[in-house]
């Protein structure tokens, strides 16, 4: 199966925020756009309004994390994949059930936005186009397992050219674009941004549910502070 078939396009940046800003942001779990605007303070805000948003689809999502980071922690659970693989019957991309990237062929793809701040963790993503994987072909636990085994092997084969997310600028890709979360290179407060156009997937109405009190960090076993 082919992946990155697609260049993502480079957006405006902002300005890098304040350690006092980033950390006192709320952190948001698909909200929808008016929510976010809302709620999410002046630097979601701020990364919003450097977003081309096409307004082509049904629903706007809007996600934000924001992490203290010491060196060797991970915001996201690390490894190659893509963002709102098809899921279940309903091909829900929210659901607990093992993703369906093949039903992709016949669907119409959502848009993301990204934005990141700092310099410690960056998304990576790879320049090449038309990257050839094998994938499961029925619906598969182990679809992301296989893909970064993949990518990995291709990558310290010099077979790739990787790069990271330019910092405070907006970026936008479709659901066939590799990427992966990194280990942090040093202490900073990171806030990220992820909005995603689609006609999949409706954001979340009970601020219970949108306002996150708490943000997930992954490290290695042997960690030291």
């Amino acid at each position: 199966m082919l992946f990155n078939r697609n260049t993502p396009t480079v957006g405006k940046t902002i300005e890098q925020p304040s350690e006092e800003l980033v950390k006192n942001t709320l952190g948001l779990h698909n909200a929808s756009l008016e929510d976010a605007l809302k709620y999410g303070g002046d630097l979601t805000r701020a990364a919003i309004g450097a977003m081309d948003l096409q307004m082509t689809k049904k629903h706007i999502i809007v996600d934000t994390k924001i992490h203290m980071l010491l060196p060797g922690m991970c915001p996201a659970i690390p490894g190659w994949h893509t963002d709102g693989v098809p899921r279940g019957a309903e091909l829900k991309p929210e659901i607990k059930f093992p993703p369906n990237i093949r039903a992709q062929e016949e669907m119409d793809a959502p848009i993301f936005h990204l934005l990141v701040t700092g310099t410690s963790c960056l998304t990576k993503f790879i320049k090449d186009r038309d990257i050839s994987l094998k994938v499961p072909r029925t619906p598969d636990s182990k679809l992301y397992s296989m893909v970064n085994k993949q990518v990995d092997e291709l990558a310290r084969a010099d077979e790739l050219e990787l790069y990271d997310a330019p910092s405070c600028t907006a970026v936008m890709w479709d659901w066939w674009e590799l990427h992966t979360g990194v280990p942090a290179k040093h202490h900073e407060w990171r806030f990220l941004i992820r909005v995603t156009e689609t006609d999949i997937q409706e954001p979340k109405t009970d601020l219970r549910d949108i306002i996150r009190t708490q943000q997930q960090g992954y490290m290695p076993m042997h960690f030291g502070w």
